[in-house]
């Protein structure tokens, strides 16, 4: 029974980041209006409860987001007791290491959390040219950017309103996969950043805003 439980995870895991699946999409009868950004405009701060696993090591703590003024957002994430594990700051496009312990100050993992936040923050979202598509049983409106290489989807469910979820791709194939769910007041309380190709997993749970 065990195993059969474990199969069945591993078929879903896989399913949700083999290629194929935009092809389904198709153009939209109409542009969708411009994205609106996850956190809002104006806000001072949110807490979340976080968890943060790498390769099957699990590290928890609280991270707050501070809006110090427009388009530039201070991002520390702390352990229960306090103790600083990093400290971004996003102003416009820069990005500023105020600090890091060791364990996140590796290249390659320090820049997959900074361009996780970035996605969440969605500082440059309208700056991009995009276009707008639907799924075939018209659920979901979907904006497709693409700044580099990679298309960035955005999906907002129609009969809410809310957006649900955030793809990153390449060639057709899911690398990032945001699922924004249980929305209060036009506001996801849980946020998780499922990863494709590492083992890096993100989950947030909306503590204070």
């Amino acid at each position: 029974m065990r195993n059969l439980l474990l199969s069945s995870v591993c078929v879903l895991l896989l399913a949700a980041c083999t290629p194929g699946h935009y092809g389904r999409l198709t153009s939209a009868d109409k542009q969708a209006q411009p994205l609106q950004s996850i956190f809002g405009d104006n806000f001072t701060s949110f807490l979340f409860k976080t968890n943060i696993t790498i390769y099957g090591k699990e590290v928890s703590g609280l991270l707050v987001t501070k809006q110090m003024q427009a388009h530039d957002y201070r991002v520390i994430f702390t352990t229960e007791l306090g103790m600083k594990l990093f400290d971004f700051e996003f102003k416009d496009s820069a990005f500023s290491l105020h600090y890091c312990v060791p364990q996140f100050n590796r290249p390659a993992l320090l820049n997959t959390i900074k361009q996780d936040i970035e996605t969440l923050l969605m500082n440059s979202v309208g700056q991009e040219p995009y276009v707008t598509l639907t799924d075939k049983a018209q659920q979901y409106t979907i904006i497709r950017t693409h700044p580099q290489t990679i298309f960035t989807y955005y999906f907002t469910e129609n009969a809410s309103g809310n957006m649900v979820k955030i793809e990153h791709s390449k060639k057709h194939s899911k690398k990032v996969i945001y699922l924004l769910e249980d929305y209060q007041d036009h506001f996801p309380n849980s946020i998780s950043i499922n990863h494709c190709d590492i083992k890096l997993q993100i989950e947030l749970k909306l503590l204070k805003r």
